[in-house]
């Protein structure tokens, strides 16, 4: 079993001693312990001979136990890293390292999607647009034109009035030879954002290949 790290599986919690163990009525695997849940077999949170890991849920329970029931705030540490790797991504970017930028990026994205369940959605969809937005520049240079229309995809789903990401998915498009759909989402682009002079560029570019 792994041990407790910063971002990744969840640690085991202790119990306290003399806890009884309650079996949840039709639920023949799970047994309640100290208002975690375990196996019922072997009474271990995570347990590879049941195939089980209530780790991440029993994290959850400790959590809202400790605050009282009430949501605890973003935690500064995730934030932190987050920022780091995306900095760190930008500054390979501009170096033109395109492949060590997307890891960065793609980092980030990983700790983010372990976000707890209460951090506000807002927050949590602009972080992962931006990302995968960055990520879809590294791989438009790296010549990875499909990948890139996956990321921008998401990145527009997330946030559909953001003009960077109708920008990407044009470029993607246009990679894929797909000339009238991105000429489409440049002009979207172009809509949400008249001062762009890139898009404007792009579109017209585009408008050549229809």
């Amino acid at each position: 079993m792994s041990g407790s790290v910063a971002f990744g599986p969840r640690p085991v919690f202790p119990t306290e001693p003399g806890k009884a163990a309650t079996e949840l009525p039709d639920v023949s695997a799970i047994t309640l312990i100290d208002n975690l849940l375990h196996c019922t077999a072997h009474k271990k949170q995570v347990c590879p001979e049941c195939n089980i890991d209530f780790s991440t849920h029993n994290f959850y329970t400790r959590q809202l136990t400790a605050n009282r029931g009430a949501f605890p705030p973003p935690n500064p540490q995730v934030e932190g890293a987050i920022q780091r790797l995306k900095s760190a991504g930008n500054d390979q970017f501009r170096a033109q390292c395109y492949f060590e930028a997307s890891q960065k990026y793609t980092e980030a994205i990983t700790i983010g999607s372990q976000r707890p369940l209460w951090d506000p959605s807002a927050t949590a969809m602009e972080e992962a647009a931006v990302l995968l937005s960055n990520r879809a520049a590294c791989l438009l240079e790296l010549g990875h034109p499909s990948e890139a229309y996956w990321d921008t995809e998401i990145v527009t789903r997330l946030n559909r009035g953001w003009s960077k990401g109708h920008f990407r998915m044009g470029r993607a498009l246009m990679g894929l030879g797909r000339c009238r759909q991105a000429a489409m989402e440049f002009q979207i682009g172009c809509s949400l954002d008249p001062n762009a002079k890139d898009m404007r560029t792009a579109l017209e570019n585009t408008k050549q290949f229809i």
